[in-house]
């Protein structure tokens, strides 16, 4: 039995991202492009520890990790929610054996390391979400604890004419209104609008109450990942050319997401954030891709701040779909089995004779 797991950084980025790329599983916050610039970040202190499993020469798993002392949590991965990625090769019982390694080692590094949590999830417009039978969480299957959600998604697959029929009559009238006043929106050039960015996403967590983010981390989307159009910018402009608003939208595959983005405090008076949604879902229905995720919705909730998300999020239609999230307490020791070299090796067993 050759199976084995070995860090991210003995591996060439390119096998990595072209395994996350070919899988079923793949999000932009699984690219190896991804876990280099969180890591990057001084104020989080992230520990590095995302890992492969290998068989020999064969890639089949890749696995995002960081772990924070901070908060004692051991994540997948450390900033952006995803989870183990699985060859398409693999599938079924072989398929299941994998991720039940992945999340094995993952708990053992955790433990390792004092993390009192592990937690992990997988974006609702990857492959694996949209297809999943029943809406079963995955992890379920590997002791974890199903903490999801519910995320809304929009089907672009549809022609601009539906699209605009599915939004509630506020939006297509806020959208108007934007238009009347000139506001227009552009793709934008990440680097070329960090700066400006920075500014406006500054002014927008301070007037809402949210610590601002490290510039750093908008610094490492602008060289990273927005270079492989896997972060894609939206400015809003002015019809005199000031940029007033951005959308920041994840890109992978199929899938589009609702990532950041931040306004002057005016233009929630024009209609300029349902102008910049509209955009942003367009853009993206032209560059092929099928579902856009929205962001989370919470359903009869009393938040007022998450209500009120909510309500925005669906004027723009499309339907909820479950946000895999799964989480696991490490302190606990009754609640899960902690993994053995004997569990290893049925585990490998298994994957290597079984034919599903």
């Amino acid at each position: 039995m050759s199976v084995e797991t070995v860090s991210r950084s003995s591996l060439a980025a390119g096998a990595w991202d072209n395994l996350v790329r070919n899988s079923t599983d793949g999000w932009t916050f699984a690219l190896n492009g991804w876990q280099e610039l969180i890591l990057e970040i001084p104020e989080w202190g992230l520990e590095e520890h995302s890992f492969a499993i290998k068989d020999g020469s064969m890639l089949m798993a890749v696995v995002p990790l960081q772990f924070s002392a901070a908060s004692g949590r051991i994540s997948s991965s450390g900033w952006g929610g995803c989870g183990p990625i699985v060859s398409s090769k693999f599938e079924g019982k072989r398929r299941q054996s994998l991720l039940q390694m992945a999340v094995d080692h993952c708990m053992s590094v955790g433990r390792e390391r004092g993390a009192t949590h592990f937690e992990l999830s997988i974006s609702p417009v990857t492959q694996t979400s949209i297809e999943s039978p029943w809406g079963i969480n995955p992890f379920s299957l590997t002791g974890m604890e199903d903490h999801s959600g519910l995320s809304q998604v929009i089907d672009l697959s549809i022609s601009e004419e539906d699209l605009w029929a599915g939004l509630s009559p506020d939006a297509r009238r806020q959208i108007r209104i934007a238009k009347e006043n000139g506001y227009f929106v552009e793709r934008a050039n990440w680097i070329e609008h960090l700066e400006r960015y920075y500014l406006l996403h500054e002014t927008t967590y301070r007037r809402t109450g949210v610590t601002p983010h490290p510039k750093q981390y908008f610094v490492g989307i602008a060289s990273k990942t927005a270079l492989t159009d896997n972060s894609v910018l939206w400015a809003a402009r002015s019809k005199s050319g000031e940029v007033v608003a951005y959308h920041n939208a994840a890109w992978f595959n199929a899938g589009a997401s609702y990532h950041t983005g931040c306004s002057i405090e005016e233009a929630g008076e024009w209609g300029v954030s349902y102008l910049l949604f509209w955009e942003a879902m367009l853009g993206a229905k032209a560059a092929g891709i099928r579902w856009y995720d929205c962001g989370s919705i919470f359903p009869g909730t009393t938040n007022l701040k998450q209500k009120g998300l909510s309500t925005f999020k669906t004027k723009f239609g499309g339907e909820p779909h479950r946000f895999f999230k799964a989480e696991i307490s490490l302190t606990d020791t009754s609640a899960v089995e902690i993994p053995s070299r004997g569990r290893w090796q049925k585990l490998v067993r298994r994957l290597l004779t079984s034919k599903e």
